[in-house]
């Protein structure tokens, strides 16, 4: 299955707010976040194209036993109205700045970015290197990968424009924006010498042109990042923090108990 048809078929949805959601003030509209649990590291998660904060709610309160962990809507998802002007890297960086800002979390975080969210979670770790303890990212989309996939004639590297419509505001939003995050991507400075965990799903037996090229770019986006480490699933897809939940707990709670205390 290619990322674009994982994102349409796996995207989850939530019907009615929480009872702890919360909202931060910038730029005259409101965020929802949520703050759950409790003490430090302080984890903040961030979601891919299509996903709102909902997509963590199995996997948060577990987190959220040893931690404070943080969700959020970025604008035209879930609880946060859409907003004008582009959604590009930068501003998910100024947004997401106002909600730990505004929820009074003591940094540094954890940041756990998952696909397009984890464009945005490089960006602002470079951004604010001072303010970062470590950086995970699950199946995390390479900077690069669109020119790979081009190089190499693969297809369906990005969610067509035909099939946009079934992306919520702020998705379409960020569809249209990719080609801006991309450069800002790849003109960051990566070595901020932070600990970075990649988590990626493993290799069908029959892999697609796609399959292929998107797991040598996951071992490439490790080698990015001095002294970073990957870890493969032995099972899932693209979402590993939904079908391979107990898995993915179990990571980034190695990774801060392990890779974070040894800083």
């Amino acid at each position: 299955m290619t990322l674009a048809l994982t994102l349409l078929l796996a995207a989850p949805s939530c019907a009615t707010a929480p009872r702890d959601m919360r909202f931060a003030e910038f730029d005259g509209h409101r965020i929802a976040y949520r703050m759950l649990g409790a003490g430090e590291p302080t984890i903040v998660m961030i979601s891919g194209l299509g996903d709102g904060m909902a997509t963590f709610d199995d996997v948060a309160p577990e987190l959220a036993a040893t931690a404070t962990v943080i969700l959020y809507d970025r604008p035209g998802y879930g609880g946060s109205a859409p907003t004008t002007g582009p959604r590009d890297a930068e501003a998910a960086e100024r947004e997401l700045s106002a909600v730990l800002d505004q929820s009074g979390a003591r940094g540094p975080y954890v940041l756990i970015g998952h696909s397009l969210g984890g464009l945005y979670a490089e960006y602002f770790a470079a951004q604010h290197p001072d303010q970062i303890a470590g950086v995970v990212l699950e199946e995390s989309r390479p900077a690069d990968f669109t020119h790979r996939c081009e190089d190499a004639g693969v297809t369906s590297c990005t969610l067509p424009a035909s099939m946009a419509w079934t992306l919520p505001a702020g998705g379409r939003a960020e569809l249209a924006s990719l080609p801006m995050t991309v450069g800002e991507v790849e003109r960051i400075r990566t070595a901020h010498g932070k600990p970075v965990l990649v988590l990626s799903r493993p290799l069908s037996e029959n892999p697609s042109a796609f399959d292929r090229l998107w797991s040598t770019a996951q071992r490439d986006l490790t080698a990015r990042y001095p002294g970073a480490r990957q870890l493969v699933a032995e099972d899932g897809g693209h979402y590993l923090h939904l079908d391979q939940r107990a898995w993915f707990v179990e990571s980034v709670r190695a990774f801060i108990n392990d890779d974070l205390a040894q800083r």
